[in-house]
């Protein structure tokens, strides 16, 4: 390739639409920071009381480990397949169809229950602050699901230009309220000691706690990978995905610690007892007391936050879905695009299928917030490790054998050696002993489903059915794009 020129994939996608700021803002939405910020504040102070921001600085580290990890195959292997085809061409494609399967408790299952839960918190909100008792959830769930849904066959760049909005929308209003918490402090006043092992005003930490906080810092950082599978409409992508992938960490990172800091100073670090055991979210009991009757636009970045991860995870999912089905473990019609707007149109409607079953059925039966907290909270958790400790132990076998002249002890073994096993332990912390009913029947749930792969790689091959063994680790070409391609394509996002 001539140097600074950009390069595009050999793609039936739409290439070179997906800039860097998209692909950064696509893995900024997927970890939806609004929710992350707001919705973990009782249960991370509860375990690790006013030390709960040097818990998200631990956790940032971790993480920033886990990107380094991602970025070596990022820069190997772009495709659409995602980590379906990072762990096809590194460990084989058995264990690629197994990740992607396991990927489907992942990406795929956001939509429904975020909106769901999204309409529980509106619900409870308008109700509680103006009397109006005329909105139910599934409202929410109603009107969410068809625009999420139009986003998917009207093309990337649409998904992509809503991103970029909801994303920088939120993460103005996250880091706003932060800031303001620590400028106007409850009682206590403002401190630094949260940063400070050992502060532990109303001796609600403990160190088992401030691990257990570490571990679920981990996990609400999660997303951070989501313009993986958006490698071949981006730009530039050997590099610019492997760039969006570590931006993204350290942005939201740090907008977490300012966010977890601004909530517990601005409660108040005197008073952090009565945050764990508040009935309303603590992040607006804040910007009541702070903002007074603007209020609300703390509410607002739930919802860009809600509506974000949306777009983002569908973006996610149906790509994947696309990249198996192009290899053929998939039924054909998942790996075809629509002419015109070059969208997997397949993988949408079964996207959308898939949201409106968790987005109605489920939040009914259990509850809106139950049925998220289950979901999302637990059996995705689940899910998310397999995948990422798969992808792990690729980065160690190629990087070993393939490609040994590069091999490098720290970048292809201890950085994924080391993350893997904190993400192992982080399953035994959060399941031994088990959690509440019914949250303790997830890994049950995660069983199952990866035994049903199992056993769906089984009966192909006694079918005979394995000509995708030989596509699934392929990976995209590139070439140099030209001026027609680029007067054609415009500017990427």
């Amino acid at each position: 390739m001539s140097p600074g020129r950009d390069t595009i994939a050999d793609t039936e996608l739409r290439p070179g639409t997906v800039g860097l700021a998209g692909a950064i803002m696509q893995n900024v939405t997927h970890i939806a920071p609004a929710m992350a910020a707001f919705s973990f504040t009782q249960t991370l102070v509860g375990s690790a009381g006013a030390q709960a921001p040097l818990a998200y600085v631990v956790g940032l580290v971790i993480v920033l480990a886990l990107g380094v990890c991602l970025v070596q195959l990022a820069r190997k292997f772009p495709s659409a397949g995602g980590y379906f085809t990072y762990v096809s061409r590194t460990l084989g494609p058995r264990l690629g169809f197994l990740t992607g399967w396991m990927f489907v408790l992942y990406s795929p299952v956001v939509t429904g229950p975020s909106l769901a839960f999204l309409g529980h918190i509106l619900e409870a909100e308008l109700q509680g602050n103006y009397g109006w008792s005329g909105f139910h959830w599934w409202m929410m769930v109603a009107g969410g699901i068809p625009l999420v849904a139009y986003a998917g066959y009207a093309g990337i760049s649409l998904s992509i230009r809503f991103i970029v909005i909801v994303g920088a929308v939120e993460i103005l209003i996250v880091t706003a309220l932060g800031i303001t918490g620590l400028l106007d402090p409850g009682p206590g006043g403002f401190s630094l000691r949260p940063f400070v092992p050992g502060f532990n005003p109303g001796g609600i930490a403990t160190f088992s706690g401030f691990i257990l906080a570490v571990v679920l810092t981990v996990q609400g950082l999660t997303g951070w990978e989501g313009a993986v599978p958006l490698a071949e409409e981006t730009i530039n992508p050997r590099r610019n995905v492997p760039r969006s992938i570590m931006a993204s960490i350290a942005i939201i990172g740090v907008m977490l610690v300012i966010a977890a800091w601004g909530q517990i100073v601005g409660w108040g670090t005197d008073n952090l007892k009565t945050l764990v055991s508040s009935t309303e979210m603590p992040a607006l009991v804040v910007a009541h007391r702070v903002w007074g009757e603007l209020w609300w636009i703390a509410l607002l970045a739930i919802i860009t936050s809600s509506l974000g991860v949306c777009l983002a995870c569908q973006n996610a999912a149906t790509h994947m879905w696309f990249g198996m089905g192009r290899s053929g473990v998939l039924p054909a019609a998942f790996g075809r695009v629509h002419p015109r707007r070059k969208t997997p149109t397949a993988a949408v409607t079964a996207q959308t299928i898939l949201s409106i079953l968790l987005g109605f059925t489920f939040p009914y039966l259990m509850g809106p917030r139950e049925f998220f907290i289950f979901l999302i909270g637990f059996v995705l958790v689940l899910a998310i490790i397999f995948v990422y400790v798969a992808a792990n132990i690729g980065i160690i076998h190629y990087y070993w054998t393939e490609a040994r002249a590069e091999f490098n002890w720290v970048l292809h073994f201890l950085f994924p050696a080391g993350t893997s096993l904190i993400l192992v332990y982080s399953v035994y912390v959060s399941f031994i002993p088990p959690p509440a009913s019914p949250n303790d029947w997830s890994p049950w749930v995660a069983a199952i489903w990866l035994a049903l792969g199992l056993a769906i790689l089984l009966g192909m091959k006694i079918a005979g059915k394995e000509d995708w063994l030989s596509r699934a680790g392929e990976i995209i070409a590139e070439h140099e794009e030209s001026a027609a391609e680029k007067r054609q394509l415009g500017s990427p996002l």
